[in-house]
Parts: C-alpha cells; structure tokens; sequence
C-alpha cells in the first residue's frame, strides 16, 4: 500500500480559524478580568422592579424552602390587624414575622391554588394591574423563582420582580408596619 507523502505545500496552517480562536480567547479573558475586579455588590445580578403605585394589587411570594411558600397580601394586613387587636398590645417585628409566617405559609399546592385565584381575579378585571414580588434565598436554585415567573410572564396585566432574600432579611429588617392597607418592610 503506498501512502502519499505531505510536501511543504499541504501542510499550511488555517489563519481562519486560528484568528477566531484568537478572538473568542481575548474576549474570555477581558471579561473574566473586569468581572474579577468588580466587588461582590456590583456582581450581583439586579432585576428592575416597577414601580409601586397605589392601586395595584401588591403580592411578596417568599420562597422558605423546597415546598413552602410565604404568600403575603392585602389579607396579611387583616391577619396582623386581628391577632394585634386580640392581643391588646402591639407585635414587634419579630412577632409580626412570626404571626405571618404561621398564617400565610403555603404549600406547594396552596400556591398553585393563590396563583390560580389571582390569574382568574385578574381575567375578570383586565383593566386592574398586578405587581408580584418574588424572594428567592441565595441557598436555593433560581429555578424556583423562574418556574413562579414564567407563571406570570405571559399575562398582559402582571408585572413582577424577583431578588434574592431570606425570610431573616425580613426577620432582621428595621421595621414592618401596617399603614392603612400598605404593609411596609423597611430592610
């Protein structure tokens, strides 16, 4: 069997591919070094929320863990009022959490039943807005949060944030206070 024997000739390097690999290279390492340079504040990831404007029907889904759900709304503000009232003195923040955490938390299937109620209060009412706000802790993966989203997305007369946050952040925060029907977490 004979083979062919390379000359000088066929054994041209391809300048094409070669300058793209060079390319995609310096690219790499300009964005690797401006991102290693960058302070732990400035990586992180900021999704624009709207703004809120009186009117609109204000929801905070707090995700706990893998199946539990902290769903706060206008009825948490019936929720604090009663059990304040009951007790006849005023809940500090960490009570206030607390009662919250009690009454509001959900289940998977719960949510699924808030989201479906919402959907349909907002399909009888197309000219009402609705701004949802998702907290996602950072020890969970985001596809919690997207999966809630991707829920939302599509609907005309729902907006939505989400940021990263644990119930502690709430917990630890400077201040919940009830006024008139605005709930107001000072973090």
């Amino acid at each position: 069997m004979a083979f062919r024997r390379l000359t000088h000739e066929n054994r041209k390097l391809q300048m094409v591919s070669l300058i793209d690999l060079i390319f995609i290279l310096l690219i790499f390492f300009i964005i690797t070094s401006v991102m290693i340079k960058m302070s732990r504040g400035e990586a992180q990831l900021y999704i624009p929320t709207p703004k809120n404007e009186p009117g609109e029907a204000q929801v905070l889904i707090q995700i706990l863990d893998e199946e539990e759900f902290l769903w706060v709304d206008h009825t948490a503000i019936d929720t604090l009022n009663l059990y304040t009232y009951k007790r006849r003195t005023a809940l500090n923040i960490q009570g206030k959490v607390d009662l919250l955490l009690q009454k509001m938390t959900l289940d998977s299937a719960g949510l699924r039943a808030r989201l479906d109620a919402l959907m349909a209060e907002s399909a009888a009412d197309p000219n009402k807005d609705y701004f949802v706000l998702i907290r996602c802790p950072d020890r969970l993966p985001y596809y919690r949060a997207t999966a809630l989203i991707e829920e939302l997305v599509d609907l005309p007369s729902f907006e939505y944030g989400c940021v990263a946050g644990t119930i502690e952040d709430i917990r630890n925060s400077r201040g919940i206070q009830v006024q008139g029907n605005v709930i107001q977490i000072d973090l």
